[in-house]
């Protein structure tokens, strides 16, 4: 079994409607195969868009899951996940119904696991760029695996790369309305997420 942290991110309405609507459908996608568990959900953040497009600010959440299938297949059925919620993305760092990337991934000793050219260019974890990205690091924050002292990102643990993050692009970085969930009722102004099935 690995663990592994996914980031989802929408910033256009899709098949399901809203990119919130979006990233609850990709929830459901990957919970739908059966070798795999999502264990912890982040709340969902409204993020500013990154990248130097002009584009719509998105909505990104971060998913902690275990799973007996290695990270290619997890990889393969996360853009399964994508293509059924009506993925498109014509410009690099653009505009977006739905995006599921895998961060990084723990083996079932809590080692880290490192492609280290296994998978070339299809797969590259841990993700290249996630210690760097504040609307990576916000919701990956939001996680208690996140803060186990197992849980590191290049050796490090998550909050340090988080204070390196730009005080301002944190502070832009806000849970999404609850009026955007399809169940209103949870709220996400408290600082809690969502673990799943008996996580506590």
């Amino acid at each position: 079994m690995i663990t592994a942290f996914l980031g989802i991110g929408s910033n256009m309405p899709g098949d399901v409607g809203s990119p919130t609507a979006q990233i609850e459908r990709a929830y459901e996608l990957l919970a739908m195969h059966p070798a795999i568990e999502i264990v912890e959900k982040s709340r969902i953040f409204v993020t500013p868009p990154w990248g130097g497009v002009e584009q719509q600010e998105f909505r990104n959440s971060v998913v902690a899951v275990r799973t007996s299938l290695d990270p290619l297949a997890l990889l393969h059925h996360c853009q399964f996940a994508e293509a059924v919620a009506g993925r498109e993305r014509e410009v690099r760092w653009g505009p977006r119904t739905v995006d599921v990337d895998i961060l990084f991934c723990f083996d079932a000793q809590s080692q880290p696991l490192q492609s280290q050219g296994k998978w070339g260019f299809e797969l590259v974890i841990p993700h290249p760029y996630a210690h760097e990205r504040a609307f990576v690091l916000v919701p990956l924050s939001d996680l208690q695996l996140a803060r186990e002292p197992w849980c590191t990102l290049g050796g490090r643990g998550i909050l340090e790369w988080l204070e390196e993050v730009d005080p301002a692009e944190r502070k832009a970085i806000v849970p999404a309305d609850r009026s955007e969930l399809s169940v209103p009722g949870e709220d996400q102004s408290l600082g809690t997420n969502t673990r799943t099935k008996d996580e506590g």
